[in-house]
Formats: structure tokens, sequence, C-alpha cells
């Protein structure tokens, strides 16, 4: 990226509508399950109760989700919170999510939501250069409570030879790379850069120029939900109908901007 992505990320995000969602019951052997969908906070573009329609991702899972006849309401909760309740079995569902070995074994992954870039965002009090994974060895890296770390760096923070600070929202994450607290965030260029404007730590923040790697975003279901393997099913024949319309772009370019090389 060069150090004019500053100037076009300011249209990162779009406001439009409201949209009013009805909740109902999934099916009768799932009565142990909340029939709720959950997602967590402050990830624009993509998902927070205070965004348009609650955020790209929620508008196109509940969308997705009625596309198949079915309709959730949606909860904003810490990520955390909402992907162990997934896990357990008392959310119907969560997104968007990246994969993991980890996460594979709790839960079931929806379909792609979205295919994006992730990037590396360094602090400019900081003499971190990216190529790859290896410049991350003996630094910090930042990554707040629920997210997850590329799997090369969550095997370093494993091994000791990266350190990980996990504040509690992304916010926080961003201003502890741009006072020089951290060294660098991982984070799709869409969020990545939107947190940074709403940080208000431009001229703190340097994105690296090549990407760390492309990840898709999912919507899982624990697999000890009842019903689980069903339950994606339809979404994902939902999912299908809206990308193979012209709903699922005009939904991307009404909630983002692309984002700037």
């Amino acid at each position: 990226m060069s150090h004019h992505w500053t100037s076009a990320l300011r249209g990162a995000l779009v406001a439009v509508g409201l949209l009013t969602v009805v909740a109902g019951p999934v099916r009768a052997e799932l009565s142990t399950v909340m029939p709720e969908l959950v997602t967590g906070p402050n990830f624009a573009p993509f998902t927070g109760d205070d965004l348009p329609q609650g955020g790209l991702m929620t508008e196109l899972v509940q969308r997705a989700f009625k596309a198949a006849g079915r309709s959730y309401g949606v909860r904003f909760v810490p990520w955390k919170r909402g992907y162990d309740g997934v896990v357990s079995g008392r959310f119907l569902a969560s997104f968007p999510f990246v994969r993991t070995p980890e996460r594979e074994r709790d839960a079931l992954f929806s379909d792609p939501l979205i295919e994006v870039r992730q990037f590396v965002y360094m602090s400019t009090h900081t003499r971190m250069s990216f190529s790859g994974p290896e410049d991350f060895r003996g630094r910090v890296v930042c990554a707040p409570i629920g997210f997850a770390l590329p799997i090369e760096l969550d095997a370093m923070v494993r091994q000791g030879e990266l350190t990980r600070e996990s504040p509690s929202d992304l916010t926080a994450c961003v201003r502890m790379v741009a006072t020089g607290r951290a060294d660098a965030f991982v984070l799709d260029e869409y969020t990545g850069s939107t947190a940074v404007i709403h940080a208000g730590v431009i001229n703190d923040i340097r994105v690296a120029e090549r990407p760390y790697a492309t990840v898709s975003l999912h919507l899982i279901v624990g697999r000890v939900t009842p019903d689980a393997p069903a339950i994606l099913a339809g979404f994902n024949e939902g999912l299908r109908a809206l990308k193979s319309s012209d709903v699922y772009q005009e939904m991307l370019a009404r909630h983002t901007a692309v984002a700037p090389r």
C-alpha cells in the first residue's frame, strides 16, 4: 500500500436504511438451542451494532437465512462469549470467522461469505518490515481477545518466538500499535483500514506493501448443535442464491468501498 491509502479509506463505510428482523424457532429438536445468531461489535464494515443493518456480514447472513426460509434475530456480544456460546450449543451460529484448525475442531463452517486480503499494519515507531511471517520473530503482535492469529504466527507465540498482546477490543489494539507498545497487527484490508481511521491514528500506522494472505470469512455452527449440517446446508443454499443474483454485489458496494493499494 502507498502512503496515499488513507484518503481513499474515508469512504469505507456507507450508511443506508434499517433492516427489521423477525426472530423465530429453528425446529422442534433445537429447543435447547437459542434460535439466535450472535456476532461481535466494532468490526466495521462487517459487523457492529452502530452500523446500518448491523454491517455487511450481518445483513448478508440474515438475508441468506431468509432466502432459505428462516429468519433469526442477531445479538451483539463480545467475540469470545459469542464463540464459546456457539461451541457449547447455547447459540445457533456466529460470524464472521476465519478457518483455523482449532476452530474446525469446535464448529462446522459455511461456504465463504467473502474473500479478503489480510495485511500487516505496523507502527511508525518500529523498524519492523514485512516480507514474510519470519519477520515477526522477536516482535510483539496485537490481536484482541477472540481474534485468531494466522497459523504461522500462532505457532510462533506457542513456541515463545513471538509475544501476543490481547486487549479487549480492536480499537485498543490499534492504539497499542500506534504508540509502539506492539509492533503490528494483522487484519483484512477493510476492517484494518477502518479501525485505523476510527482510532484517529492514521499518521502512526503504516501498512505493508504485500498482503500477508488471502482468507475467507465464514458463518460457524457448533458441532454439538442438533441438526448442524442441515442448518448449514440451508444457509449455504440461501447464500448461493444471493451470490448468483445482483443482491450480493449490491450489498458489498453499499457497505464498503474498494480498499486501496
